[in-house]
């Protein structure tokens, strides 16, 4: 065993506690597994197949704070556009993080006991294996944020109509006052728009691409997030490559234990096994 734990990315895997938020995490079934080690790309999600209200509802009416004479029947129409085109041209990819932010609500030894549990790290993530990795059958993705960054960026010479929006984690929060008054307050004078179709399209708008409630907290969100305008339907796939930035694989508890996937040789692998609640990582041979 000595041997595996002198291993850079076992390390970091398993005992960084240093702030070091360098590796994110990515869960997945069994055949979506597959699927993205044949074609070693991952497939972008769109807002109309979230689970958060907040995301895969648009609009809803907006108010006028200025004053005269203005068509209400053309600016909701426009709208009702903008909204279209949002749910057609907004493309993401999600991911898990380490938790270091909870370290900090912890003292002394404390502190120790927490982080050698190992249930801040986003491998480690009992709610994200039941949830979106099968029930603990799937698999979880190991990328180096740095180098996916890189190919995640790249989309933007594939089309001059991609923007590519600055990758964060998420904000959590139920104070949705700010929310609410950007998506829906369409003046705040007497100058309207000409034009409203790419209203919810607009950088004030856009940053709550990044904002879920507080509800969803747990899953301790990275996002990465675009925008192509020569998409026609939230149903027209879009993919990333991942080139080297894939570091390893991780299989849950269930996960046949008679079952290895093809992986390329630099790819380390891994399985999870929980002991009284506590994730144990083993480094397959």
């Amino acid at each position: 065993m000595d041997n595996i734990n002198n291993t850079y990315l076992y390390e970091r895997l398993k005992n960084n506690t240093s702030g070091d938020d360098s590796l994110l995490y990515h869960y997945t079934s069994l055949n979506s597994a597959c699927k993205i080690l044949e074609t070693k790309t991952l497939k972008l999600s769109n807002l109309p197949n979230t689970n958060d209200p907040l995301e895969f509802i648009d609009g809803g009416g907006f108010s006028y704070t200025g004053w005269g004479d203005f068509d209400y029947i053309k600016i909701a129409r426009e709208l009702t556009t903008s909204g279209r085109r949002r749910q057609n041209y907004v493309r993401m990819l999600c991911f898990c993080k380490d938790n270091f932010c909870s370290l900090k609500d912890w003292k002394n030894e404390k502190q120790q006991n927490f982080s050698d549990n190992l249930l801040h790290k986003g491998w480690a993530r009992s709610r994200m294996w039941a949830q979106y990795a099968d029930n603990h059958n799937g698999i979880c993705f190991v990328f180096d944020k740095p180098q996916f960054r890189t190919h995640f960026n790249e989309l933007k010479n594939t089309s001059k109509n991609i923007t590519i929006l600055p990758d964060r984690e998420i904000l959590y929060s139920n104070d949705l006052t700010a929310l609410e008054a950007a998506m829906s307050e369409i003046n705040t004078g007497h100058d309207l728009l000409d034009d409203y179709s790419d209203f919810y399209l607009m950088d004030d708008k856009l940053q709550y691409l990044f904002q879920k409630c507080e509800d969803y907290r747990d899953e301790n969100e990275y996002r990465f997030c675009l925008i192509d305008k020569d998409l026609k339907s939230p149903n027209e796939n879009l993919f990333v490559p991942f080139g080297e930035s894939l570091k390893a694989i991780i299989y849950g508890e269930r996960f046949s234990r008679m079952m290895k996937l093809d992986v390329p040789d630099d790819v380390e692998q891994y399985r999870i096994h929980w002991v009284f609640g506590t994730p144990r990582l083993i480094k397959l041979k």
